[in-house]
């Protein structure tokens, strides 16, 4: 039992040290880039044809609407 313990806190700890990393990659994300992961990410499930409530499309609009402002902003 405490070597399942142990495991089960190294794996957390692994786990923890990847979401450091990712969080660190993301900040360093510049507007571009995360602007293309996005239209990237839509694109994938327009192509799955996942749907969303309506509530959701309207909050993705805003969103876009901002994306957009901010890269003409930095353009």
């Amino acid at each position: 039992m405490k070597m399942e313990k142990q495991n089960l806190q190294a794996f957390r700890e692994r786990w923890q040290a990847v979401v450091e990393i990712e969080q660190s990659e993301l900040q360093q994300m510049s507007i571009e880039q995360r602007w293309r992961q996005f239209n990237a990410i839509l694109r994938m499930a327009v192509a799955l044809e996942l749907t969303l409530p309506q509530d959701d499309l309207a909050e993705i609009v805003v969103i876009r609407q901002r994306w957009q402002r901010l890269q003409e902003a930095l353009s």
